[in-house]
């Protein structure tokens, strides 16, 4: 039986065609329609389908820099938390020789001791960060500034480095919910090319071929031992 229904598919959202695959089919069939309007039939489509090929493909380049910038934000954060980390050490080695180690002022300093520092993660880093900070503060008659100083630089250092990691991460996956609209908005420019053509030479498969390269769209087999 005749099935109509898959002239009407979005033959070009398959996960088999890839970004660069539909790039080159797209711009094969715009250098072609191009070539073949001599008479202006085309205009329109071709004017359609190079705004949404450039709307996609400058939307991934976005995307692409977003997370790129992302991807420095998150060494920063790292970066911070490890320099906090050593921080922490040196600073047990006063506090525990100033007061000692069952003492109720290393127990403020230590609540959860030192296993608590060196498994810090991003989820509570800022929390620990923000009580040491307190607790030094508390002690500036012994320890002076250095330390309450020292831990007040860390912790901004972190609170701004992660609220801006976490804002491009927003930004990122926003792009990314765009970029994929972006594609279809392609996809489905190409499928609505492809029934004007149909309807321009209605019956001739060789002429309507003559604006495709459909090589592009084909999926890779793995080879036969």
């Amino acid at each position: 039986m005749l099935n109509l229904n898959i002239l009407f598919k979005n033959h070009f959202s398959s996960r088999l065609i890839s970004d660069n695959s539909i790039r080159k089919f797209a711009e094969v069939h715009l250098q072609r329609l191009s070539a073949n309007n001599s008479g202006g039939e085309f205009t329109q489509i071709i004017t359609d389908t190079q705004h949404v090929f450039d709307s996609y493909f400058g939307s991934m380049s976005d995307e692409d820099q977003n997370y790129a910038i992302q991807q420095g934000l998150t060494i920063s954060v790292t970066k911070v938390l490890k320099e906090f980390k050593l921080f922490i050490s040196s600073s047990e080695g006063l506090v525990r020789a100033q007061f000692g180690k069952k003492s109720a002022e290393y127990q403020e300093f230590f609540p959860n001791k030192m296993k608590e520092y060196w498994h810090l993660n991003l989820a509570n880093a800022e929390k620990v960060m923000e009580r040491f900070y307190n607790v030094a503060g508390k002690h500036t008659n012994v320890f002076g500034d250095s330390i309450t100083n020292l831990a007040q630089t860390l912790l901004t250092e972190f609170t701004e480095a992660r609220s801006n990691q976490l804002k491009k991460k927003g930004e990122v996956a926003e792009k990314k919910s765009s970029t994929r609209e972006r594609r279809k908005n392609l996809e489905l420019q190409l499928i609505r090319n492809l029934h004007y053509i149909g309807y321009v030479y209605p019956g001739n498969v060789n002429r309507c071929n003559d604006y495709f390269d459909q090589s592009f769209l084909r999926s890779k087999t793995p080879s036969k031992k």
